[in-house]
């Protein structure tokens, strides 16, 4: 007699509860796939940040700092020495040839001062003053004053205005490390230094630069009495990423309100509606991550 199919049969041996095969791996898989999806999110996040946000970032900051600098000069208080406040405003900076027009420059060359500008290095002569003062500026990010620097011509014109007043400097020529240095100015004589950074290859190159890039400018006449110096700034050289502690405790506070941000955003996706969601958790969650960045790219190298 055959078996009843509708009945329910009792097994009485072992029973095989693991998982189908390859189900494990396919966890592993999906699971890897979603970290590199977010580790490629947060890379171009960070490069769109360096090549496009930052310059709006310069970009108010410099707003602020030109006119923080137009009223003290208005008024005759902004600065002819040290001691100068890093991140200070210290001169105009007006290039014609490569349409560089009313740049602040700011006093400092660490990555922080130059991501609001062209920053006057310690230690030397602010500009228009007797002796050789120098200038930094970035050639990729944060509005990139100086990209077009390594093709700036000998007798190209660049002018400053400082408190001391308006002076005119002639380019006499282009060199990079390990050039032999020009002979220092004469009693009387000014010289203006500007210094960026180069790649070789495509633009992209200029995010790992391998060069570093001198304009000499020779003052026309009329060099200003020097100013106190300030001591000169005892960071690595200008293409060497540079960790301070005050950068990395900014950082991981940063971090903190990014990973507070994602937990609401995440908490208002699931209690509230999608929409609403988005609205509210949204312009938080990219302003953590605007924040980061700022003070991210303060380790790189600071004329990048």
């Amino acid at each position: 007699m055959s078996a009843d199919p509708t009945r329910t049969r009792v097994h009485d041996g072992e029973v095989d509860a693991s998982p189908p095969p390859g189900r494990g791996e396919e966890q592993v898989r999906v699971a890897g796939g979603r970290v590199m999806l977010a580790l490629s999110l947060l890379i171009g996040w960070f490069l769109l940040y360096l090549l496009v946000l930052s310059s709006f970032e310069q970009n108010h900051a410099q707003n602020v700092l030109y006119g923080e600098l137009r009223t003290q000069l208005a008024e005759g208080t902004a600065p002819t020495g040290a001691p100068v406040r890093a991140g200070a405003p210290v001169a105009l900076l007006d290039i014609p040839s490569l349409d560089v027009e009313s740049l602040v420059v700011v006093e400092g060359t660490r990555s922080r001062q130059l991501q609001d500008g062209p920053g006057h290095r310690a230690g030397t002569v602010l500009p228009g003053q007797e002796g050789v003062s120098v200038v930094a500026g970035r050639s990729t990010s944060y509005g990139k004053p100086f990209a077009d620097l390594p093709d700036i011509v000998r007798g190209a014109r660049v002018v400053v205005t400082t408190a001391q007043g308006e002076f005119e400097y002639l380019v006499t020529g282009t060199r990079f490390d390990g050039d032999p240095m020009p002979a220092p100015p004469g009693e009387g004589a000014g010289r203006l230094t500007l210094v960026t950074s180069t790649g070789t290859g495509s633009w992209l190159s200029r995010l790992q630069p391998s060069r570093t890039v001198y304009v000499d400018a020779e003052l026309r006449s009329g060099a200003a009495a020097a100013g106190p110096r300030s001591a000169p700034d005892p960071e690595p050289t200008l293409l060497a990423s540079h960790v301070d502690r005050l950068s990395l405790a900014e950082l991981a506070l940063a971090l903190q309100v990014l990973l507070g941000a994602l937990a609401g955003f995440v908490w208002a996706w699931n209690r509230w509606s999608r929409k609403a969601a988005w609205i509210a958790g949204a312009p938080v969650v990219v302003a953590a991550l605007w924040l980061v960045s700022s003070i991210g790219a303060r380790l790189l190298p600071a004329l990048i």
